[in-house]
């Protein structure tokens, strides 16, 4: 399935509501922290298209393939949007415990090219690139304890910013076959040692 169809069916299933303040109650907010904040570097994890591979590789049951355990490291955003007719707030989706986390490896490729054009990999290359990329960004959802996608936004909840290395423990599923979806039961802001296989 085409990548671009399937963030745009996403977005339309994750934003649907309207007028969302960032403003989150204080007791709910430090209760979120402390649950999902961990407070040391997993000591496995993979990159995202490392992750996207091997659920790929995984046989299904009955027709649809089982949630997996993963650790995953990559990079709050840094490449060009490639949905931005769907969603112009990447790499974040506004309003909500949920972001775009892009294959570390990929993320330097487009720094790299960045440095040749004053630092702003927003060229007509790059978003030609981004496109071709898609397979390399997952989504990350923040979850509570039900499962179900926290309505803070994720700047506000956990402090994260744009370019930031992460590493993400949690449930992942593929939507589509194609788009890396990872349900977070943890999150380290920081660096991670790579490791080969991350899924159980």
């Amino acid at each position: 399935m085409n990548p671009t169809r399937l963030i745009a069916g996403l977005t339309c299933l994750l934003i649907a509501w309207d007028g969302v303040s960032w403003a989150a109650d204080t007791t709910e907010l430090a209760a979120h922290r402390a649950r999902l904040q961990m407070t040391e570097a997993p000591e496995r994890a993979a990159h995202v298209v490392a992750v996207l591979q091997q659920l790929k590789s995984r046989p299904k049951q009955s027709g649809r393939a089982e949630m997996a355990n993963v650790t995953v490291v990559g990079q709050i955003g840094g490449m060009p949007n490639p949905w931005a007719d769907t969603h112009p707030d990447f790499p974040w989706f506004a309003g909500q415990g949920s972001f775009f986390l892009i294959d570390s490896k990929v993320a330097a490729q487009f720094a790299t090219h960045a440095k040749h054009h004053g630092g702003d990999h927003n060229c007509a290359f790059c978003r030609s690139l981004a496109a071709k990329n898609a397979h390399a960004v997952a989504v990350v959802n923040l979850v509570d304890d039900a499962g179900k996608i926290i309505r803070i936004d994720s700047r506000e909840l956990l402090g994260l910013q744009e370019g930031q290395t992460v590493t993400v423990h949690g449930r992942a599923e593929l939507l589509g076959g194609t788009m890396l979806i990872v349900h977070a039961e943890g999150v380290y802001a920081g660096d991670s040692r790579v490791a080969r296989n991350p899924a159980q």
